[in-house]
This record gives C-alpha cells, sequence and structure tokens, in this order.
C-alpha cells in the first residue's frame, strides 16, 4: 500500500497533464484556424454586424423593408409548429420554400415527430440530471436564431437544431427499444419491433416526399435557377467576337456568372429593359443577340421588335410547365435600328453624349398623373465618367413656381451607366415623372441634363437642355 499511494498519485497527476495539454492543444488549434476571420472582422467590425441588422425582426431595417417580418411571437409559434406533423389546427407549418422543403410540410413527419415530442417530454421530467440540459439547450439556441429573423419557420436558419432533435428522437426511440413488458416476456421483440416500424416509414415517407412530390413541383425551375443556368450557358456558347445583350439580370449575378466562368468569350452586356435599351445605331451595325428573360422583363419582348423590327426569335427557353422563360433574338448585321425620337433635339452634350430627342406619354397628362419621358441618346465615343441623369418640370415663368417635378437617376435606374456605354449606340432611356395633384393648368417645360457627384454638368457651360413644352391640364 505504502508503495502504491505514490504511483498512484503519479498517474492521476499524469492524466491530469495530459488532459490539460490536450486542451490547449485544441484550443491553439482552434485559435489558429480561427485567427484569420477574427482578424479581418476586426478591421471590418460593420460586416460582423450587417447580417444579422438585415435580418433581425427586431431592426429598423427589417420592419421598414421586409415583408417576412411579423414578429418575435409570430416566429416563436411558427417555429415550435414546425415540428407538428398536421394542417390542423394551425395549417401547413413547414418552410414554404420549394428550395429548402416541400412547401408548407413540416420539419419532421408523423413517424419522428411522434418519438420527437416524447423525447422531449423525457428530457423535460429529467431535468435534475444535467446531461438532458445538453439537447434541450442546443435545441433552444438553434431555434432561437429562427425566432429573431425573418420567414419564420426558415428551415436553413436552423439547421443546427437537427442535432438536438435527433437526439430526443433518439431518447424516446431507445426506451421504446429497451422496453420490457414484465408480464409478457414473448412480447420483448414488440418495442424493437415499433421502432423499425417507424424508422421504416419515415424512410418511406421522406423518400416519397422527395423524389416523387418535391421532384415533380414546377417551381424549382424558378427555386434553383435553372432558367438563368439555360440562359447563361447559351451565352458562354456564343462566338467571343459577337455581341450579346442581356435583359433584365446583372451579368455578375451568381449563376449567370458562373455558367460563363469557364469560358473564354466575355460576359455580355447586361441592362434592364423595363427602364433602358441600347442598340447599336447605323448600317455597319454587326451581328448581335439580345437574351431577354420574359418572366423577370415585360417590356423587353415589346420594345425589341420596335428597335429593330428586322431581328428574328432564333431560341426559346420553357420552364417545367411550358411557360416561356427567356427568348433570344438576332439582329442580322446591316439591320439598321427603328423607331425614332418623337420630338428631335439633336443637342451634342459633351463626353461622347449626345442627346438626339425625346417622347413624352401621356400627350396631354393631368395634375397627379405619371409622365413617362424616354430619352434618346446617341453615344458618338465611349463616356469618361458617370453622369446623373436629371428631369425637370418648369412651371410657366410668370407664375414664379420654377421646378415643380422632376427625377433624378442614374440611366437605366443604374442598370446601364454611362461609363458601360459604346461608340455607335443609341440608348432609349426612361425616367417616370410623377406630377403634383395641385398642379394648375397650363404649358409647362421639359428640361434635362447630366451631372456628377463632384458637380461637373453636361452639357458644358450650361445648366440644362430645354426639350419643349407640354400642356398639362390642372386640379379642378
Amino acid at each position: 500500500a505504502p508503495i502504491a499511494a505514490p504511483i498512484a498519485t503519479r498517474t492521476e497527476g499524469d492524466s491530469a497533464r495530459r488532459r490539460w495539454l490536450g486542451l490547449l492543444l485544441t484550443g491553439s488549434v482552434a485559435l489558429a484556424l480561427v485567427a484569420p476571420l477574427l482578424l479581418y472582422f476586426g478591421r471590418h467590425m460593420d460586416l460582423l454586424f450587417m447580417r444579422p441588422a438585415q435580418l433581425a425582426v427586431t431592426s429598423a431595417a427589417s420592419s421598414a423593408t421586409s415583408a417576412g417580418n411579423q414578429g418575435v411571437l409570430h416566429n416563436l409559434r411558427a417555429t415550435i409548429t414546425m415540428f407538428w406533423p398536421f394542417n390542423w389546427p394551425f395549417g401547413p407549418t413547414g418552410d414554404m420554400d420549394p428550395r429548402r422543403n416541400l412547401p408548407g410540410a413540416p420539419a419532421l413527419d408523423l413517424w419522428l415527430a411522434l418519438p420527437f415530442w416524447a423525447g422531449l417530454l423525457m428530457a423535460l421530467r429529467r431535468l435534475r440530471t444535467p446531461t438532458y440540459w445538453i439537447p434541450l439547450l442546443g435545441l433552444a439556441g438553434m431555434l432561437a436564431v429562427g425566432v429573431i429573423s425573418e420567414y419564420a419557420p426558415h428551415f436553413h436558419r436552423v439547421l443546427g437544431a437537427a442535432a438536438p432533435v435527433a437526439l430526443l428522437c433518439a431518447l424516446a426511440l431507445d426506451w421504446l427499444w429497451e422496453l420490457r413488458p414484465a408480464r409478457a416476456a414473448r412480447a420483448a421483440w414488440a418495442g424493437p419491433a415499433v421502432v423499425c416500424a417507424l424508422l421504416l416509414l419515415s424512410s418511406l415517407t421522406t423518400a416519397r416526399d422527395y423524389f416523387v412530390r418535391w421532384a415533380a413541383l414546377p417551381d424549382l425551375y424558378y427555386a434553383f435557377d435553372q432558367g438563368l443556368w439555360d440562359v447563361g450557358r447559351w451565352v458562354a456558347d456564343q462566338p467571343p467576337a459577337q455581341p450579346v445583350y442581356l435583359s433584365p439580370r446583372p451579368a455578375d449575378h451568381a449563376t449567370l456568372a458562373f455558367a460563363w466562368e469557364t469560358r473564354s468569350r466575355p460576359a455580355p452586356t447586361s441592362f434592364d429593359a423595363r427602364a433602358i435599351f441600347p442598340v447599336t445605331d447605323g448600317p455597319n451595325a454587326q451581328p448581335e443577340s439580345y437574351a431577354i428573360i420574359n418572366q423577370e422583363d415585360f417590356r423587353g419582348p415589346l420594345l425589341l421588335p420596335e428597335l429593330l423590327p428586322q431581328a428574328v426569335i432564333t431560341r426559346t427557353f420553357t420552364d417545367f410547365a411550358g411557360q416561356t422563360y427567356a427568348t433570344i433574338h438576332a439582329r442580322a448585321s446591316g439591320q439598321v435600328s427603328a423607331r425614332p425620337p418623337q420630338v428631335r433635339v439633336s443637342a451634342p452634350l459633351g463626353d461622347g453624349i449626345a442627346l438626339l430627342g425625346y417622347d413624352v406619354q401621356p400627350a396631354m397628362p393631368r395634375a397627379g398623373d405619371l409622365i413617362y419621358l424616354q430619352l434618346h441618346w446617341l453615344v458618338d465615343a465611349p463616356p469618361t465618367r458617370d453622369w446623373t441623369v436629371f428631369t425637370h418640370l418648369i412651371a410657366p415663368a410668370a407664375s414664379g413656381a420654377g421646378q415643380v417635378a422632376g427625377k433624378d437617376a442614374p440611366p437605366g435606374n443604374g442598370s446601364l451607366v454611362t461609363t458601360r456605354w459604346q461608340a455607335g449606340w443609341r440608348v432609349l432611356d426612361e425616367y417616370q415623372i410623377q406630377l403634383p395633384t395641385d398642379l394648375p393648368t397650363g404649358e409647362y417645360t421639359l428640361a434635362t441634363g447630366l451631372y456628377t457627384a463632384d458637380g461637373a454638368h453636361l452639357p458644358l457651360g450650361a445648366n440644362a437642355v430645354t426639350l419643349g413644352s407640354i400642356f398639362i391640364e390642372g386640379a379642378p
């Protein structure tokens, strides 16, 4: 005994030192792995809290902009009932986004929901044993992310709850497996049989929901950007020297950019045809193609035949329901663009930009109406600066009211800024001007021009180009 005691003490001490050494080594490796991220967030603290501020239902930005923000109490109920396997009395309880779930289906089917709720009750009854705190705290912590963010239940945001949910299910299934009725020895197999039946039924239900019901959803075409991928791959297969235009998605959209990432051709010229439309002008125009996503751009398919009446549709992309998703319009070489401006102006502004004229609709608006002003720009040389367009509606001088309405915006609402304009383009650029409801009847003047943030203006040496007058019928 006197000899064994020091040996046992040394063994326990060595074991403790090894444990502390292991913890120190683990902590050092973890710190080394997370150090670059910590360093980055230390230099960009705004990014550390940017995403939570956007998604939290209590944030001002979320409350003001998101249709998915319905408050913490709503999210709490939605998060709890996501494990309820019946439509009654709550209705569909699952995530409605087809990218993440069979829309409305609960997080667990009936055969797993039963052991989950049983395991949850068992863990709550055994709270005096600290071991059962682990799944309960893990479940509460992981689900809290969904409670305080938008669009609950959002299965991706609460994916971390999968582990504690599995533990709670296993807790009830293990109890059932080990159940041995005292007076029915022959029924010892009943528990394992019920467990196997539950798991088998759950597997069959999951296979049916995933491979049959979910796989047949037409919404998956849009949920997983299948149309964008098809359009992007078509663009990637075009000759590098052939100009390709794309509306209304930007060329740096993740799905599109990935589609032509491995190709040698440059990205297409992207713009939003609902606000702007570039056309190569003149008889020397080379072959070009326009990819119009019809499901998002209602105006491009209507406007393109007016500007390029000889262009033909060479390819149509359809979704899973057979509806047109996108069309490819091809313009042959030498085809001249059409639709001249209703009112010609012909005003060189500078920096390679000239104003050819404008269209305005309606021709005789009323006070409170929305005026659609379309400016026709001609690009003589690539502009060197990002210009902002201003449009002014000016009251008669006798009234002394000055500017009564207008709209300032980058061309195409920013979808085709002037530094992306190319020589030889004619650009149709639309601005919507809301008229005040209290405008008196009379002749008003339309004016336009361009400026930059540092105060530069086009036309050079003048504040604006006077377009013409428009008669507005005022409020009664």
